[in-house]
């Protein structure tokens, strides 16, 4: 299994981008958490972290599509240098008016500053998507990415926990910044790797014009956001409340542990099931998990079924991913992902917001359970979708000259289908 990947890090220039846009989006699995934790450290709430941590979220999943649009069409280095100075200023923000006790308002205005990151998860994989040809070789690239994904969020919020609660509050938010400016320092001057813009190859964007199969992934996408939003956030108050906040972070990485498992297995296997099925089947199973988890007596408990639900998230992800890959050209993957990052952003805004004031009331189970309710709906946004799942993903192989379909140069080729990579449970 590990030869395969192997084989494709022997190109030119792979191994040098893959390790530094890992580095660079260290962010997305230790921001969110960092943030959280050190509002909540400081001014000893979790509402108000809950609230920063959804007006972060919700900027972040807004920004994505702009961004996008912006990279595809002015390439990499053009765009992500000026967002990158944005994040780092609305971090050093958030620091000092945290350890200055300032008013929320300025930690709102921080958040939105270090939201503006760009789309820092699909930097690595539209190179993979420009270097390679064979579907194969892109099925396990993508893999790959999914897998070095998970590696971040198995260690990122166990880090960002142990380094706010024993070392220094906002350490976490410190160390993910400037891993981010290391990573896009090396990344964007390996220009031979880099995509062709779209003002080079001509192509135009999807603007308005989404695909009903990407509606139905981002409906999907934003009940699973909602899930991961109020998981995140009750599972500091869970580790709190059984006098053991520092485990916090190492259970959100054994969950993360779970999802690496699962999405290795799963993007190392070509599947027969169509891709309308896997995704229902996948959001039952996300669902089913998640509610599990909720009904934990204790830290042990906890862990276990974390690990086996986690199991469950990479497949779910790539599933929608998958969609998006299934129903555009490829110089709008970019574009069509950002779709489902604008569902999966909004729930984690969403989720956040209502797990803070909920388990202000009520503890961390009343977190827990509306974690648990947003993975279930997930599972029903997904059964009442199926009639869009299934016209978006089969009919292109089944009758590709049926009406409304794009025109033969608009869509993949049946050997460009590949399965996008699995992403951690904070984006």
């Amino acid at each position: 299994m590990l030869s395969t990947y192997s084989e494709i890090l022997k190109i030119p220039g792979a191994k040098a981008f893959a390790l530094a846009g890992l580095l660079a989006r260290l962010p997305i699995s230790m921001f969110n958490i960092s943030v959280i934790l050190m509002v909540q450290i400081q001014y000893d709430s979790y509402e108000m972290a809950g609230r920063v941590a959804a007006i972060g979220v919700l900027v972040w999943a807004l920004q994505t599509i702009p961004t996008a649009r912006l990279t595809d069409r002015f390439g990499q280095a053009a765009v992500m240098w000026p967002l990158t100075i944005l994040h780092v200023t609305g971090a050093i923000l958030a620091i000092w008016t945290a350890m200055t006790h300032g008013p929320e308002w300025a930690l709102w205005i921080a958040v939105v500053l270090a939201s503006l990151s760009g789309p820092l998860g699909s930097l690595t994989r539209a190179r993979w998507s420009h270097i390679l040809e064979s579907d194969d070789d892109i099925h396990t690239a993508f893999a790959l990415e999914g897998v070095l994904d998970e590696i971040l969020f198995i260690g990122g919020p166990a880090v960002a926990t142990i380094l706010a609660t024993a070392i220094y509050p906002p350490l976490g938010i410190i160390i993910s910044a400037t891993a981010m400016v290391i990573g896009i320092a090396i990344l964007l001057p390996q220009r031979s790797t880099q995509p062709p813009t779209r003002k080079e190859t001509g192509g135009v964007g999807l603007g308005w014009r989404v695909p009903p199969a990407i509606i139905a992934v981002t409906l999907i996408a934003l009940g699973i956001g909602t899930m991961f939003g109020s998981f995140d956030i009750s599972t500091v108050a869970f580790s709190d409340e059984q006098g053991h906040k520092a485990w916090a972070g190492v259970l959100l990485g054994i969950v993360s542990a779970g999802s690496f498992v699962g999405g290795l297995f799963y993007g190392s296997r070509r599947w027969k099931t169509p891709l309308w099925k896997r995704t229902v089947i996948g959001a039952l199973f996300l669902g089913l998990g998640f509610t599990a988890i909720s009904l934990s007596p204790n830290l042990v408990v906890f862990a276990i079924i974390g690990f086996l639900a986690g199991a469950t998230i990479a497949p779910s992800l790539t599933n929608a991913d998958t969609v998006v890959q299934r129903v555009v050209k490829r110089d709008q993957i970019t574009e069509g992902m950002a779709w489902v990052r604008i569902g999966m952003g909004a729930g984690v805004a969403l989720g956040a917001w209502i797990a803070g004031v909920l388990i202000e009331r009520g503890g961390a189970h009343a977190g827990l359970y509306t974690s648990a309710g947003a993975g279930l709906a997930a599972f029903g946004i997904a059964v009442l979708t199926i009639p869009m799942l299934r016209n978006g993903t089969e009919r292109l192989d089944n009758d590709p000259k049926a009406e409304d379909a794009p025109a033969p140069n608009e869509v993949h080729e049946l050997d460009e289908y590949v399965e996008q990579p699995p992403l951690g449970p904070k984006l």
